[in-house]
């Protein structure tokens, strides 16, 4: 009961880190003739996450876009708030835009783009994390009055809806991170976790439409600050397609809710 208290009263301080838009533009040059990532964070989103996203990706030879996309009210009009920040940043405009996807991020790109097309857009790198991807679920389930407090409705959207690959990924190339180990969130609620079906990190049950990926032993709240674990993972899939030689494509050998630090 005590962990559980303490838990819930995490989840009602957090709610108060909101977040804005923040980019970082190169002004000197015209947008035909630059790169774009555009960040789509998840639910473990902060303005303190944002910047350290900012100040890794940063003078990287593109220009960045970190998007406060998400809406309380709703999953459908997140996809909207996205859309509509799409075309009044004129993404469109750029020599390519790539895409850096957390989770729910995945799914909001991959609707904007069967409704839209694929457009001017080049890479884009999915993180994704077989435990931290029933953390919907989970708030829904066992704490279903904080998490609509902390998240609203789109939570509760979002925990009944799959996670699919494009229809179509001609034209695209797609990398995808894997989480190997699950949240402290994650880790409070394994046993209720494992009542929706076994897990499985294979890359072919994840997202079929890959063209490279590799495995991370972080967990999803470390995965929006340790870029100094795959920053350079990353830089390298967005600039050559691929990762390293070196990059880590085995599943880690171990119970993902043990927690590691390496």
């Amino acid at each position: 009961m005590f962990k559980l208290n303490v838990l819930q009263l995490f989840l009602i301080i957090s709610f108060s880190l909101q977040a804005k838009n923040f980019t970082h533009i190169n002004y000197g040059l015209d947008k035909s003739e630059k790169v774009a990532l555009v960040i789509l964070n998840g639910f473990g989103d902060s303005k303190k996450n944002r910047k350290i996203q900012l100040d890794f990706f940063s003078n990287k030879e593109m220009d960045i876009f970190i998007p406060d996309y998400k809406q309380r009210n709703s999953l459908d009009e997140s996809i909207s708030s996205f859309t509509k920040f799409y075309f009044e940043f004129e993404l469109e405009k750029y020599k390519e835009v790539n895409f850096l996807c957390y989770i729910i991020g995945g799914y909001v790109l991959n609707n904007f783009i069967e409704s839209n097309g694929i457009k001017n857009t080049k890479r884009i790198l999915y993180d994704r994390s077989p435990t931290q991807e029933r953390a919907a679920k989970i708030g829904v389930d066992k704490l279903p009055l904080l998490s609509r407090i902390k998240y609203g409705k789109i939570l509760f959207d979002f925990s009944v809806v799959s996670l699919k690959p494009l229809s179509n990924s001609d034209g695209l190339t797609i990398g995808v991170v894997i989480e190997n180990q699950a949240t402290k969130l994650m880790r409070f609620f394994k046993k209720a976790s494992y009542k929706y079906g076994e897990y499985s990190f294979d890359i072919n049950d994840i997202d079929s439409n890959y063209d490279d990926f590799f495995h991370t032993w972080l967990d999803h709240d470390l995965m929006y600050k340790r870029f100094d674990v795959v920053g350079i993972e990353m830089l390298y899939f967005f600039q050559n397609g691929v990762f390293t030689k070196n990059a880590k494509r085995q599943q880690y050998n171990w119970d993902p809710f043990k927690k590691v630090r390496l």
